[in-house]
């Protein structure tokens, strides 16, 4: 046995020679996952406590990320992952969900001071003064409900207590409404909302971007992505009414951006209802897009299912980069087989 062979055989058995191959690897990338913005601690009226980030954590979030990856658009991601080419070293995008007014108002200052762009992916029922998302009507009236109860059609009453301890009864009604089919669902919080005395667009408006701020953002290098026009769960929904909506979805921001949109995002309400499966990666597919994002953690490499990218979900918890840093490498530099195929 020779030196070579014998220093390479104790490093194998320590678990070095396998942290340092792993370490080696710039296969894999990460993609993150934002929603809301907040000006503080505190949650937005429009936006579940758990997907708020205060604009000064994405600042450092976002300074640490320029300096420890290589931060792309999701273009150069998909293409290379489809093609199984390797990804750039250290590559990470980064991403927002359902196209909050804050992303414009506090996240495109942050990137475009660093050199940095993201991706968008926009619910576009709501632009312009449409219909709330119905996700902030339930939050709007959860928070908004003066009464003991909250009566809502087909449901038992739901207690109300403090403002302060609503959080459960949002998430409940949340789960409860992801089934329904849109348009019972926009009844339900019609009914319920006007029984409690809740004016809906009055609570929510502004909070999600105008046609105008897109075409901005657009215009700074981001890239705009569909995500449905209503924001139901594509796999629960009739497949016509799915193909309409994801179509919608794309056809609307592409004639407001006057240029192809390629990349989608299955949404996702509730976390108990499976929202993505191979008939909706299909119908995605089908419909000329070059990718559709999930909620599912991991990370890209050369041969991911460009039809199911995963993304890393960064909530409150991972605010601190002492927290992030530590996520993000364990996610890049996992063991998982399925993470190390190439």
């Amino acid at each position: 046995m020779t030196g070579a062979t014998a220093v390479k055989r104790a490093l194998h058995h320590s678990g070095l020679l396998a942290l340092a191959r792993l370490a080696r690897q710039r296969v894999r990338g990460l993609v993150l996952r934002y929603h809301a913005l907040t000006d503080g601690p505190a949650p937005a009226p429009y936006a579940a406590a758990d997907v708020c980030l205060s604009v000064d954590a994405f600042r450092l979030q976002m300074a640490f990320v320029r300096r420890a990856y290589r931060v792309v658009g999701l273009d150069e991601l998909v293409a290379a992952a489809a093609a199984g080419s390797p990804l750039p070293p250290r590559a990470l995008a980064v991403t927002f969900d359902d196209g909050y007014a804050d992303n414009h108002r506090l996240g495109l200052p942050v990137l475009r001071a660093l050199g940095l762009t993201a991706t968008v992916y926009v619910a576009t029922g709501p632009l312009d003064g449409g219909p709330p998302l119905w996700m902030c009507s339930v939050r709007a009236l959860v928070m908004g409900a003066s009464g003991p109860t909250l009566d809502v059609p087909g449901m038992a009453p739901m207690t109300l207590g403090p403002v302060a301890e609503r959080e459960p009864v949002v998430r409940a009604l949340t789960r409860a409404l992801v089934p329904l089919a849109s348009a019972e669902r926009a009844a339900c919080l019609t009914a319920a909302a006007a029984a409690a005395g809740v004016d809906l667009g009055h609570a929510l408006a502004g909070a999600m971007l105008s046609w105008d701020q897109v075409r901005e953002l657009a215009a700074s290098g981001w890239t705009i992505a569909a995500h449905t026009v209503t924001h139901p769960n594509v796999v629960l929904t009739p497949p016509a009414e799915a193909e309409a909506e994801i179509a919608g979805s794309r056809d609307a921001l592409a004639a407001a951006v006057r240029a192809p949109i390629e990349h989608f995002a299955y949404p996702n309400t509730g976390g108990r209802h499976r929202y993505f499966d191979a008939d909706a990666a299909a119908l995605v597919r089908r419909l000329g897009f070059r990718s559709a994002a999930t909620s599912r953690p991991g990370a890209l490499h050369p041969g991911t299912d460009v039809f199911a990218l995963p993304r890393i979900g960064v909530t409150p918890r991972l605010g601190p980069v002492t927290e992030l840093a530590p996520t993000l490498e364990r996610q890049r530099l996992s063991r998982d087989p399925r993470l190390l195929e190439s």
